[in-house]
C-alpha cells in the first residue's frame, strides 16, 4: 500500500491531519522590546480623567445618566420631541441643572451669558423655544399683521410703531419682543439692560405672550 504524505498521515486518533501547505514553520520572530515610557496607559473607567479634548469625567457620567433616563423613557413608551444637535446639547445642559453650561457654551461657540439665555429659551419652550432664540426666520406677513393688531391696545405708547424683523415683533418703549416659533407659538422676550431675555409664557395667542413679557418686566423691577 502506498504511504500517505506526512501532512495527510493519520493522527493517533485516526483522523487525518490538515494539509500543511502555506503554513509557516519554524521559530516565531522575537517580539519588539517593550518601552514602558512610550505605552499609552489604560484608563481607569471609574476615576481617570479622559484625555483632551474629550469632556471631563463628571460630564461623561452626566451623559451616561442622561442616556439611561432617555432609554428608560423610551421603554415606557414616551416619544420625545425631535431635537437637532444644538437643541440636544441645550437639553442635556438644562437636565444637568446648568452644571456643564460653560463646557456646552464653548462647544457651541457662545459666551456663558448667551448660553444661559439659550438654556432659558429651551426651559420655557423646548426645542422650538431654542429655535426661536437661535435665529430669526421668515414669517407669514398676515400672521405678523394679526399679531400686531392684537397687541396694539396693550402697548403703553402708541408711538413709535412696532418694529418687524422676519419672525419678530419688537416694542422698544414697552421693553417687549415677541418671536414666532416654528411650532406657531409666540415666545415672549423682555429687555433687561439692553439684552433681550426669554421669559416664561409662550402662547399661540400673541396677547397672552405680550402680557407674559410685561409681567416678567414688572417682577424684575
Amino acid at each position: 500500500m502506498t504511504a500517505l504524505p506526512a501532512s495527510e498521515a493519520p493522527t493517533a486518533a485516526g483522523a487525518p491531519r490538515l494539509p500543511a501547505q502555506g503554513v509557516r514553520t519554524g521559530a516565531l520572530p522575537p517580539l519588539p522590546p517593550l518601552d514602558p515610557h512610550g505605552t499609552v496607559p489604560v484608563l481607569d473607567a471609574v476615576t481617570a480623567e479622559p484625555p483632551a479634548p474629550l469632556p471631563d469625567l463628571a460630564a461623561l457620567r452626566a451623559l451616561v445618566r442622561d442616556a439611561a433616563r432617555r432609554a428608560a423613557a423610551l421603554l415606557q413608551g414616551h416619544v420625545p420631541e425631535a431635537h437637532d444637535t444644538v437643541s440636544d446639547i441645550v437639553r442635556f445642559t438644562v437636565g444637568a441643572g446648568g452644571a456643564h453650561l460653560e463646557t456646552a457654551a464653548a462647544h457651541l461657540g457662545l459666551t456663558p451669558l448667551r448660553m444661559r439665555h439659550l438654556t432659558a429659551a429651551y426651559h420655557h419652550g423646548g426645542p422650538h423655544g431654542a429655535a426661536a432664540w437661535l435665529s430669526p426666520r421668515p414669517a407669514d406677513p398676515a400672521v405678523l399683521d394679526g399679531a400686531e393688531a392684537a397687541i396694539r391696545s396693550l402697548r403703553p405708547l402708541a408711538e413709535p410703531p412696532v418694529e418687524r424683523h422676519r419672525d419678530r415683533l419688537t416694542d422698544p418703549p414697552a421693553g417687549v419682543e415677541l418671536r414666532h416659533g416654528p411650532d406657531g407659538r409666540w415666545y415672549p422676550y423682555a429687555d433687561r439692560d439692553g439684552t433681550w431675555e426669554p421669559v416664561a409664557g409662550p402662547h399661540r395667542d400673541p396677547v397672552r405672550a405680550y402680557r407674559a413679557a410685561r409681567l416678567a418686566l414688572r417682577r424684575h423691577r
